[in-house]
């Protein structure tokens, strides 16, 4: 068996030219530096130096093989220096499988942010609906999924986060003056929702009717944002995630508390068969963390 360490000190020596500038170089003794070359050597199964009067000269096969003991020496240098950053989640690759409507909203800062001190880690985000992203994660095909209105499925494990909702509005909204929005106050109120394909469709109407209040609809969409940019337009009010509602603040959209609480179910899904990476775990810990204002 051939190690590294006969190599380096093979290289030292055909480098520096002799058995105590190889031993300076690598840090250790003379005879530690003769021990190596004698077992290289071995392992060859060849002399790769002439031993004339204390000195050793490199033989012609030692001049044939330093190129790729160079070669070879450099690659398990690039492989610890690689396995060191992949230890420490600071090289590596992420598939991320995420809602539209998510990966143009909260995803791109939390990646950056993710990515500032990870110069070699690489991520791959794609989006499509809830029902592909499940599709995907079961197949293996990403590493991570972002989606909602997950029910389970045997190859995904998944953990659910309950993100606060809020009534958003334009300043020109009858309601905007109000602190606090109850689904008593959007009573025959014109409101932008999302569509009947949607859970949350449902869930809102369901909450509308246990209050015996009128649901006025009208604008459906398929994505907070968009019911976002409609209410800062005056076509309606709108209840949606909290998230989306702090990317539209301050541009002409106000936000206020809405009673009863009804949290918007965000899933985090993983392929239950593959390991999770240190680096992705280390993402999923970055992911909740900025997720944390949002959560109830």
């Amino acid at each position: 068996m051939i190690r590294l360490r006969q190599l380096e000190a093979f290289r030292a020596v055909m480098s520096t030219g002799g058995v105590t500038a190889a031993a300076n170089m690598l840090g250790i003794s003379q005879p530690a530096v003769s021990r190596l070359i004698a077992s290289f050597e071995q392992s060859m199964g060849m002399s790769l130096f002439d031993r004339k009067r204390g000195r050793l000269s490199p033989t012609y096969e030692a001049r044939f093989l330093l190129d790729e003991v160079e070669r070879a020496v450099s690659n398990l240098e690039h492989i610890s220096r690689l396995s060191e950053d992949i230890r420490n989640q600071k090289a590596g690759h992420i598939r991320i499988a995420c809602l539209s409507g998510f990966a143009t909203s909260f995803m791109p800062v939390t990646i950056a942010e993710f990515l500032k001190d990870r110069t070699d880690v690489t991520i791959a985000i794609q989006t499509r609906s809830a029902i592909r992203i499940k599709e995907w994660i079961a197949a293996q095909q990403y590493d991570i999924g972002i989606a909602d209105e997950f029910e389970g499925h045997t190859a995904i494990n998944h953990e659910v986060i309950n993100v606060r909702t809020v009534c958003v509005m334009s300043p020109q909204h009858p309601l905007a003056s109000q602190k606090m929005i109850r689904v008593e106050d959007l009573h025959q109120m014109p409101m932008i929702i999302q569509d009947k394909e949607n859970k949350f469709h449902h869930q809102l109407k369901a909450t509308f009717d246990r209050a015996g209040a009128s649901l006025n609809t009208k604008v459906e969409v398929s994505q907070f944002a968009t019911a976002c940019l409609l209410a800062r337009q005056d076509v309606g009010a709108a209840v949606v995630s909290s998230i989306d509602a702090a990317e539209y603040a301050g541009h002409g959209l106000i936000s206020r508390p809405f009673e009863p609480s009804l949290p918007f179910k965000l899933s985090i899904l993983f392929p239950k068969f593959n390991p999770r990476s240190l680096l992705l775990q280390d993402f999923v810990k970055h992911f909740k963390n900025r997720m944390s204002p949002f959560i109830l």
